[in-house]
């Protein structure tokens, strides 16, 4: 079966042409330490201008904080003492289209905290609602747990629960304060996912899931005797499916509200996603079934993570990501932190050669660090200069 995909997404990808010459997002993923002050923005812009980039996904919620202005979530803790005055977002947006690139607020949606102390404002999420925060099946809180045993679980760290209508409600409001208040040209989603499928067993979550169905989810996975007696044994398998999928739909229809609100701001604003680029462990592991949102139409465009630092990995994931049927686009994620820039660029190359919409490098640092790699990028890879990729269905009427 899936060599059958593999093949499937060769020949989708060789049928699927590639953008026009002048034509191709190249997107830039700018971690929030680099926002944390007038000057280094300022640097910024002038690199991604340096390497021909033509829109900076710039991280604006990293940990649940904000580096805008905000009224919902603190400033993040390493913009220290900036100047009160000292708008990170509002600068980034302004140098980015001084210099005609595209600016995205770059979300980190679930992921709110992971440092050893706890955060220092009484407004962050995880201190105002420690309730909203996921809990496990087996009734450990995420809220309570430390880096080391984040490490020895493979988890993050703090993830708000997807299924708490709470947590919706809030992250509206986030994305709305963001787009309402800022010229951003699009809103990239990461971490829009669970850490794992053992997650989503707090009170809330638990309580929505009832009331579709009827039962705990804690008495779906370990069914007592009067669970039993009323459910039915046969019916138990059946159950378990549909609480995972059901866990699924709850970051699918985060996404799809997003987009709704967005539709409602009187101007085109895109909305993308970093994606788990092996599908299935996305599906899996993650519950994020981004090849709906692409087929859907609910994203403009679903960037994989094909960050392996080999070239067939690389390839192969991209090419089963060309595979989905869907008129929305895809940007090859690219890693640049992992090897050098001759491999980094053959692999732009090779995405390229599938038809992929865009290029989005992963990230801004290993470029700011090496003057010499963002000299090769440049000149294997991004030596002309180029636009967006359109999006027709985003355009003003």
């Amino acid at each position: 079966m899936f060599g059958a995909l593999v093949a499937a997404g060769v020949l989708a990808g060789a049928a699927r042409a590639a953008p026009p010459a002048g034509v191709e997002t190249r997107a830039l993923w700018v971690v929030r330490h680099a926002l944390v002050s007038p000057g280094r923005v300022d640097r910024v812009a002038e690199i991604a201008a340096e390497v021909n980039v033509n829109t900076l996904l710039a991280q604006v919620r990293g940990r649940g904080d904000a580096f805008y202005k905000s009224e919902l979530a603190p400033p993040g803790e390493s913009l220290g003492g900036a100047s009160a005055g000292f708008d990170p977002l509002d600068q980034i947006i302004r140098r980015a289209h001084a210099a005609g690139m595209e600016a995205h607020a770059w979300i980190n949606l679930y992921l709110v905290w992971s440092a050893g102390a706890p955060p220092v404002s009484p407004q962050h999420v995880v201190n105002a609602h420690p309730d909203w925060i996921s809990i496990r099946s087996d009734g450990t809180r995420l809220v309570e747990m430390v880096p080391t045993e984040f490490q020895e679980e493979r988890i993050e760290g703090m993830y708000l629960a997807p299924g708490n209508p709470d947590v919706k409600r809030h992250l509206r409001e986030v994305v709305a304060e963001i787009a309402t208040r800022y010229a951003v040209d699009g809103i990239h989603l990461d971490y829009v996912r669970y850490p794992e499928p053992t997650v989503g067993y707090d009170q809330a979550t638990r309580t929505a899931f009832a009331r579709e169905y009827g039962v705990d989810p804690v008495q779906i996975d370990s069914p007592d005797s009067v669970t039993l007696a009323v459910i039915g044994a046969e019916r138990i398998p059946d159950l378990r499916a549909k609480w995972i999928q059901w866990k699924r739909d709850q970051v699918t229809d985060m996404v799809r509200t997003l987009r709704q609100d967005l539709n409602l701001m009187g101007r085109p604003i895109k909305l993308t996603a970093a994606v788990i680029a092996d599908q299935n462990a996305a599906l899996n592991r993650y519950l994020q079934d981004w090849p709906a949102w692409i087929r859907e139409g609910i994203i403009d465009a679903a960037i994989p993570m094909a960050y392996s630092p080999s070239t067939p990995v690389a390839a192969r994931q991209i090419t089963a990501a060309m595979a989905l049927p869907s008129r929305r686009q895809i940007w090859a994620g690219i890693a640049v932190y992992n090897q050098g820039a001759r491999s980094a660029a053959d692999k732009i190359r090779r995405a390229r050669e599938l038809g992929v919409d865009g290029i989005a490098l992963f990230s801004y640092d290993a470029l700011a660090e090496s003057a010499g790699y963002r000299r090769n990028i440049r000149a294997w890879a991004f030596r002309e200069a180029t636009i967006p990729t359109p999006m027709p269905w985003r355009e003003r009427p």
